[in-house]
């Protein structure tokens, strides 16, 4: 006898729909969201247009499970997308990655942040009711780390770290902030006053060679702060076999 979806458990049609909707990568904040490959794959959105029923329960799981990239984003971009996917769904975000907040005052006697950062800050936690993680970007932060290496003065990153954390907590349903920073970028202060203040610190490597950086990305890819690369373009030849390589056996034996 025929089974409909519908008739299906609803683990094994959650399943489904993670698997066709949910990606690896996160989501960049674009004006056609939805229309986006990556390496890991594609979202199916002609799911969402099955029926009523299917395309309630696979847009909680599409926005609920994936995470969502405001990095390099203006206020004007992020309010655009929020407007466009709706309040409803917005709703539904758990996970996004901005840019670390950005300071116009770090003096001992006044710290501030910047009114963009403030407005974009308000923005998500006014509209994305039930974000749970917030990631801030590897380079952000890595911006702000030198920025307050520079300073040498313990109390100003208290302050600073402080100033930044009453803007998160401002958010009701927060759960856990990551702050991605490179393994060798933050002095030892400043990554202990980061784990005090309750921020989880996800370290990313870094490896310097010939005038180029290079970053492990969460899948221990490769990239160059520049952007993709290949390989080849550095003289590594994906092909090459050694133990064909008549010329190097013929090379050793000399």
């Amino acid at each position: 006898m025929p089974t409909s979806f519908l008739h299906l458990p609803s683990e094994i049609r959650n399943d489904i729909y993670e698997q066709l909707l949910v990606l690896e990568d996160t989501i960049p904040c674009l004006e056609t969201p939805w229309k986006i490959t990556s390496p890991t794959g594609a979202i199916t959105t002609g799911l969402l247009l099955a029926n009523k029923t299917v395309s309630r329960e696979a847009i909680s799981i599409l926005y609920a499970q994936n995470h969502f990239n405001f990095t390099d984003c203006d206020l004007n971009r992020i309010s655009s997308f929020i407007h466009k996917i709706g309040q409803d769904n917005a709703n539904f975000i758990r996970h996004i990655v901005l840019d670390f907040p950005s300071f116009s005052s770090l003096d001992l006697h006044h710290f501030a942040l910047h009114d963009e950062s403030t407005r974009i800050l308000d923005t998500i936690r006014e509209r994305c009711s039930n974000l749970r993680t917030m990631t801030t970007s590897l380079y952000s932060t890595s911006d702000m780390v030198v920025e307050l290496d520079d300073l040498d003065c313990p109390k100003t990153v208290t302050e600073a770290f402080t100033l930044v954390d009453s803007r998160f907590r401002a958010f009701s349903a927060l759960e856990k902030v990551i702050v991605e920073v490179y393994k060798d970028g933050a002095s030892d202060y400043i990554r202990k006053e980061m784990e005090k203040i309750g921020w989880t610190v996800s370290e990313t490597e870094q490896l310097v060679e010939l005038g180029v950086e290079f970053d492990f990305d969460w899948d221990g890819n490769l990239g160059d702060s520049d952007g993709d690369y290949s390989l080849e373009d550095y003289g590594y030849d994906d092909e090459y076999d050694i133990d064909n390589d008549s010329d190097f056996w013929r090379r050793a034996g000399d």
